[in-house]
């Protein structure tokens, strides 16, 4: 099968809803093999930029991931970067979904092991004693029960072997859910992608921020980061600035990736047991973006205020313990 679309890639075509469901099955049944799925990806590539990104098929290549498994769970945000950001700060959409949790807001979080930076989301959550490879059922269930699960894009497309040059899955990977959730949180450090995301994301997403800011992946706390909205139907794009609402950093230093997932998770559990830092402002802005798309808070700047209480009061480190004596449980 993988042959006949390649073929079909390479011709200048683009794919189906179905024909990328029958793909998708395929290396989940292990008749895929590394070598395919990469010359297959290369393919997809190489097309797009001859011919350009199709949207739909971009939206069904994402849909086509999604698990076989019907929920009644319901207004479900992920926050994530795209990764790919020439700063490399500490991980922030990992921490971000506990304190996003902790105020009220269910979160099924994707990601990855880390590529590009020091610390993804699988290595913090380890070094945090959070085992990020539960069954879809049990991380749904775990939404169910404690607000947030976790789901690493290994459970939806394994393949030991990558290229390392980009792809589709650059952008498709940050997209992808095992479900269909409502919300989505995404930052990206590069423009042409940044622009890619936005019909992709209107076509998956009921709700979303995207941003763009060149130097990092999340809304900066140092200098102005451009945001793509639809929220309640309403689409608007703005620059935001973090000295409107306060945040005065001048600089990354104070918040750049620490060399080990360990070291990393002490800073992070050092804001969530309320400690003041350039670090718990990072994680509290783009914690507040999350509780304004989501319905939270009327503004990004009053959700900023509730991440900061979150944290301060302790409510966020109990959601994190809360969540790791749940896991602990299975």
């Amino acid at each position: 099968m993988i042959k006949n679309l390649a073929d079909k890639v390479m011709n200048g075509e683009y794919l189906s809803l179905t024909e990328l469901q029958g793909l998708i099955k395929e290396i989940r049944n292990k008749r895929v093999d590394d070598l395919q799925f990469v010359s297959f990806l290369a393919a997809l590539e190489t097309r797009n930029r001859i011919k350009g990104i199709n949207v739909e098929e971009c939206a069904n290549f994402t849909r086509a991931l999604r698990e076989p498994l019907t929920t009644d769970l319901e207004g479900i945000l992920c926050p994530a970067g795209c990764g790919g950001d020439p700063i490399k700060t500490i991980n922030v959409s990992t921490p971000v979904s506990i304190i996003l949790a902790s105020g009220g807001v269910r979160v099924l979080k994707n990601g990855f092991k880390s590529v590009t930076g020091k610390c993804g989301s699988r290595e913090i959550l380890e070094a945090m004693d959070i085992e990020p490879f539960l069954s879809l059922e049990q991380t749904l269930e775990s939404v169910k029960s404690v607000g947030i699960g976790y789901y690493d894009f290994q459970n939806l497309i394994v393949m030991e072997k990558r290229s390392g040059f980009r792809s589709p899955l650059n952008y498709i990977g940050a997209l992808s859910h095992p479900i269909k959730i409502s919300y989505k949180l995404l930052g990206c450090s590069d423009k042409d992608q940044f622009e890619k995301m936005i019909p992709i994301a209107n076509e998956l997403y009921g709700g979303h921020l995207l941003t763009f800011n060149a130097e990092i992946d999340e809304i900066s706390t140092v200098s102005q980061t451009e945001i793509v909205e639809k929220r309640k139907n309403n689409k608007s794009r703005y620059l935001f600035d973090p000295k409107k609402i306060g945040i005065n950093q001048t600089d990354y230093r104070e918040v750049l990736a620490s060399q080990t997932p360990e070291e990393n998770a002490e800073r992070v559990l050092r804001a969530f047991n309320g400690e003041n830092s350039p670090v718990s402002e990072l994680l509290a802005l783009n914690a507040g973006a999350g509780f304004y798309i989501a319905g939270k808070s009327r503004n990004i700047e009053e959700g900023y205020e509730l991440a900061n209480q979150l944290l301060s009061d302790g409510s966020t480190k109990r959601k994190l313990d809360e969540w790791r004596s749940f896991i602990a449980r299975l």
